[in-house]
């Protein structure tokens, strides 16, 4: 393939927001300027990743893959929330656990499931609803992490005007709540213009958490297909802090 032939195929095959979605690229960073501020970096607790001053706060678990099955005709794979798995294997959801804790069944057997690394369709189907009801706006915006290789080179200047965050960089995106979905990966932070809540991701992490209201989080928590459990923002978020299912340390972690 030549460099023509390349940059070609690039153009048509990475995401372009103002072809494949109503988000726009913006220039003018100052509408995430509130957030590094309520961030504690280098903590490894929720508030490195998650802005504090909220009244309520949850983590989202993403589910687990299991084997394909027919539905309809056609194959799809199963998801297996976290609280699903961990009842599986002996082992107690709480808002600490960790993919590799409740996997290890009581017999030392790791059941070898993968796990998602982005919020499940059926996840956001069920959560869109309950923050557009937590919000007087209909638009927001969404920090997306440079990183990623499959953006489209003409629509994301990397030389451009960036959030810089200590551990990320991102470009700052504006659109309809919905938009969520036509995003290539989850964003590492989404808010609505009031700002009544904000959800956060991590690219390391196979979780999300989402802050906001006490009525706002304690309506995410009641959905078991989201799978969430109530946190705090001082709660740790780092591998080997599922000390109730580990007690001992003894189950290896991913590096």
């Amino acid at each position: 393939m030549s460099r023509r032939e390349y940059e070609e195929w690039r153009e048509v095959h990475t995401w372009d927001p103002s072809r494949d979605s109503e988000l726009v690229v913006q220039s003018d960073l100052a509408p995430a300027a509130w957030i590094e501020p309520l961030l504690v970096p280098d903590s490894f607790e929720v508030r490195m990743t998650v802005p504090q001053g909220f009244d309520a706060y949850a983590r989202i678990f993403f589910p687990f893959v299991d084997a394909d099955i027919a539905e309809d005709g056609e194959a799809r794979q199963e998801h297996i929330t976290w609280a699903e798995m961990a009842r599986r294997n002996g082992r107690i959801a709480h808002a600490l656990m960790e993919q590799e804790t409740i996997l290890a069944g009581p017999d030392g057997r790791d059941e070898h499931e993968t796990c998602y690394n982005s919020m499940a369709w059926e996840q956001y189907g069920a959560l869109l609803p309950i923050l557009t009801r937590h919000t007087s706006s209909s638009s927001g915006w969404c920090l997306l992490w440079d990183g990623f290789g499959d953006l489209n080179e003409g629509a994301f200047n990397h030389d451009g005007p960036k959030v810089r965050h200590s551990t990320r960089n991102f470009y700052l995106l504006r659109g309809p709540l919905s938009s969520y979905g036509d995003l290539p990966h989850d964003p590492n932070f989404w808010w609505p213009d009031d700002r009544a809540w904000c959800v956060c991701t991590d690219t390391d992490f196979c979780w999300g958490y989402i802050a906001g209201s006490m009525a706002c989080i304690d309506e995410v928590l009641a959905v078991p297909v989201i799978d969430a459990l109530a946190t705090r923002p001082e709660n740790p978020a780092h591998s080997g802090m599922d000390v109730i299912n580990d007690p001992d340390g003894t189950v290896p972690r991913s590096p």
